[in-house]
């Protein structure tokens, strides 16, 4: 079935939905399509690592130097895919994945309020919901895609953040082993 996955490069985001076939994962692309791969958001996550002879498991363990947290790490398969998790849906029932994963390198203009708060915007600089909660966050993404995601701005982007530090680490540490390989 990994043969049947995109690129690195041309996932924006991995989002686990309900059909009437079962649980299954919505893949976002970059140019703004979107394929229904007929396996569980973990089985999704394992066969991309998979491909890259990595462990999911390893790969968030690793992310903890960079975020200092034991949940909710990225997903660092390369450098074209540093997968951020964000709580996207609720549960119907115990077990169910509630978090899509986004590719931190898909991530067009950060987050922003749902449309309905754009009226308050000029009112107040911080938005609260009625009981004093920040209201949820949607993430836009490249292809034109908007995610809606059930955390807080604040946490979203704190998430973002995290997720291109190790992005830019993978990135450095690739070009100093090309650099290392040129060197005469």
């Amino acid at each position: 079935m990994e043969k049947n996955l995109p690129k690195d490069a041309e996932i924006a985001a991995l989002l686990p939905a309900y059909t009437c076939e079962g649980d299954v994962t919505r893949i976002l692309l970059t140019n703004g399509t979107e394929l229904v791969y007929r396996r569980t958001m973990r089985s999704t996550l394992q066969s991309l690592a998979r491909r890259r002879c990595k462990d999911v498991t390893l790969l968030r363990r690793w992310a903890r130097r960079y975020t200092h947290r034991t949940l909710n790490n990225p997903i660092a398969a390369s450098a074209d895919l540093v997968l951020v998790p964000v709580k996207t849906r609720r549960p119907r029932v115990e077990g169910d994945g509630t978090m899509a994963h986004v590719n931190v390198a898909a991530v067009a203009r950060g987050t922003f309020r749902h449309k309905a708060d754009d009226a308050d915007r000029v009112k107040r600089k911080r938005r609260m919901s009625v009981d004093g909660a920040e209201k949820p966050a949607i993430i836009a993404l490249v292809g034109g895609s908007e995610l809606p995601v059930l955390w807080s701005e604040k946490t979203t982007l704190a998430h973002i953040r995290e997720a291109r530090h190790i992005c830019s680490e993978l990135v450095r540490e690739e070009e100093e082993a090309v650099l290392r390989r040129i060197k005469p």
